[in-house]
């Protein structure tokens, strides 16, 4: 068996090596990088802000027989589908409706243009009640489906008030958990120019680090709009 040392050029391989994973180990793990700790914590921030502030939607789109209806109202079957309702014509039009048991009861003036509808189901919606029942298997057809998560502008306002009312309490460890030399604020900016904001004073000379995000939001009206979610740390 051919037997040989070890070559110069393989003990500085392995030395490089060495160096290289002690500095990757040094720069993630290393308690006084301020800069990583802040960089850290906002990512985190922007993820825990994200996570308790946002609800699920389900949308079915329905294909609509109007020449077979027959009144106002109709009822369509969503066997097992749990949560408040709201049905939009294609156009974004809102149908007066609500969910009663397996049945969602949807209203409108002349169905005859009307050839397809969303159905949404999430837990803020707000629905009309007392609507008639009138459930016939001819007047639609249910198609695909998709489900996603959208952020809550109720829920923002709620963790803009506990922010406002106890910013350490949120940022313990019993919440969110940031570190200790982390400070954070984050907003909700809309196209029409508004906005909501949860931030505390930025001592001047202080590095901030910024994140934001386009992301849909379901407004307190029921209407679901684009707007951007920004997260500083500092």
């Amino acid at each position: 068996m051919d037997k040989r040392g070890i070559s110069h050029v393989e003990i500085i391989l392995a030395f490089v090596i060495f160096v290289a994973v002690v500095g990757f180990a040094l720069y993630f793990f290393n308690p006084g990088d301020s800069t990583r700790l802040v960089e850290t914590s906002l990512e985190y921030a922007f993820r825990e802000i994200s996570q308790n502030t946002s609800i699920p939607i389900e949308t079915f789109s329905v294909v609509i027989d109007s020449a077979a209806i027959v009144g106002d109202n109709i009822s369509l079957n969503f066997s097992g589908i749990d949560g408040n309702v709201r049905v939009e014509e294609y156009n974004g039009t809102v149908l007066n409706s609500s969910h009663v048991g397996d049945l969602v009861h949807v209203q409108a003036a002349d169905w005859s243009a009307i050839e397809l509808i969303f159905v949404m189901f999430g837990e803020e919606f707000y629905e009309t009640p007392s609507l008639i029942e009138n459930h016939n298997e001819t007047y639609y057809e249910i198609g695909s489906s998709n489900m996603k998560d959208v952020l809550s502008e109720e829920r923002f306002r709620s963790l803009v008030d506990a922010y406002d009312h106890d910013y350490f309490a949120l940022k313990g460890e019993d919440h969110f958990n940031l570190a200790d030399r982390a400070n954070f604020g984050f907003s909700l900016e809309f196209d029409d120019g508004s906005s909501i904001d949860a931030q505390k004073d930025i001592l001047s000379g202080l590095d901030v680090f910024v994140e934001a995000q386009r992301i849909e939001v379901l407004r307190e009206d029921g209407d679901i709009v684009f707007s951007d979610l920004v997260v500083k740390v500092w």
